[in-house]
């Protein structure tokens, strides 16, 4: 191979010179005049045969590296065409040349399908088609290297593109289920406020409404599978602002959402509705279970205790109304969850104007049918004479203030 001071290459010979060309043929002169032709542009590397040839590129520690190359089609113990074939798995890239001097349409067609031959060339050749030929077969080499370069790094940058694209969704999947918690959350208790319940009624009112209308398993009842709707009021809760200031009446409201997370269970719905107004939806229980859960809360409140600053303590009682949906039973499309919860206000107001520290539950007398709701609070003494509501609470029924 020609040896060249570097200043006297120009940048395409510096280019050329970094690919490498293998010749292969079984007449040394034929070796002679191809390194000729092509050792001052490429680096040259020879074999007398086909087998030689195959045992120098199994050698190369990086057979992927060879560029081109051009062998003679007739030579002993393995042909061009034999050679350029198990090249295909050795060295897939490389760029195969056959020379021949006998032209066999059917061959050449034969070896381009085993052999992925890239030219054939014909002897006698002329010199600067033959130059022009390895130049291209070269610049083949160099586009197809190139292009894998790209398709890897393409791959590469998809792949860390996809990774990061995967991690912004699962952080904006995690913003959006803390926005979400935070949009249906009341800020100061750490209850679920009135956009949360709202959401969440919907399908425990469509399981209540299929167990009152269709056929339960046996042993099981439509009334085990009521909602019974406490509002809760922290009794003379200005006071406690008037006369503590409001970050203890904040942590008055603290305290009680904490006793009504211990009294009632996880699955029920527990919510801060307003000021110092708690509303709770014990969902799926028998409604005959409603006053025993509305004095355990009530003795829960009771006897909760809040240290001050000074070393005080105070407490604050509370009184509580409820009622349960569907309010008739037996005409379970009667009225809607709204009207249950204006009659268990009705019952709050009637707590607190009776004294408070107590509770007060209004449900569906004998005479019910739904078709009478409740408009105002003084309308229900009318409607107890009538037989359409039926009240529960701890004291007599005539010691009961309605307005």
């Amino acid at each position: 191979m020609a040896i060249f001071k570097k200043e006297r290459l120009d940048v395409r010979a510096e280019t050329a010179l970094q690919h490498t060309v293998l010749l292969v043929d079984d007449e040394p002169d034929n070796l002679s005049v191809l390194s000729s032709i092509l050792g001052n542009r490429y680096q040259i590397l020879q074999a007398a045969d086909g087998q030689e040839a195959l045992d120098m590129v199994r050698a190369m520690p990086n057979p992927e590296t060879l560029t081109l190359v051009v062998s003679d089609q007739r030579m002993p113990r393995l042909t061009g065409v034999q050679l350029c074939e198990q090249l295909c798995t050795l060295s897939p890239n490389t760029v195969r040349i056959i020379v021949t001097g006998y032209i066999d349409i059917d061959a050449i067609v034969d070896s381009i399908n085993r052999a992925r031959i890239y030219r054939f060339v014909i002897k006698p050749f002329d010199r600067h088609d033959f130059e022009l030929t390895v130049q291209r077969s070269v610049e083949a080499f160099e586009m197809k290297r190139k292009l894998d370069d790209y398709v890897v790094n393409l791959e590469s940058k998809v792949e860390q593109r996809t990774e990061e694209l995967q991690l912004r969704n699962a952080q904006l999947q995690t913003a959006h289920a803390q926005l979400e918690q935070l949009s249906s959350t009341d800020t100061l208790t750490g209850l679920h406020n009135r956009r949360y319940l709202l959401s969440a009624l919907e399908k425990d009112l469509a399981i209540v409404q299929r167990a009152h209308q269709s056929p339960l398993p046996e042993g099981q009842t439509a009334s085990d599978q009521d909602l019974l709707f406490f509002l809760i009021d922290c009794d003379h809760f200005k006071h406690v602002n008037d006369q503590y200031g409001h970050d203890v009446g904040d942590a008055v409201l603290r305290a009680i959402s904490q006793v009504l997370r211990q009294v009632f269970r996880p699955s029920d719905h527990v919510v801060r509705w307003g000021g110092e107004e708690f509303l709770v939806v014990v969902r799926f229980v028998a409604r005959s279970e409603a006053a025993l859960l509305a004095e355990r809360t009530r003795a829960a409140l009771a006897v909760m205790e809040l240290l001050l600053a000074d070393g005080s303590r105070l407490k604050r009682t509370s009184s509580i109304g409820f009622a349960a949906h569907p309010f008739v039973a037996n005409h379970p499309e009667a009225g809607d969850w709204q009207q249950v919860l204006k009659l268990a206000d009705c019952a709050l107001y009637c707590a607190k104007q009776s004294g408070r520290n107590t509770w007060v539950g209004l449900s569906a007398g004998a005479l019910a049918d739904g078709k009478e709701p409740v408009q105002h609070q003084r309308e229900i003494p009318a409607q107890l004479a009538r037989g359409l509501l039926r009240v529960e609470a701890p004291q007599p029924p005539d010691h009961l203030r309605w307005v």
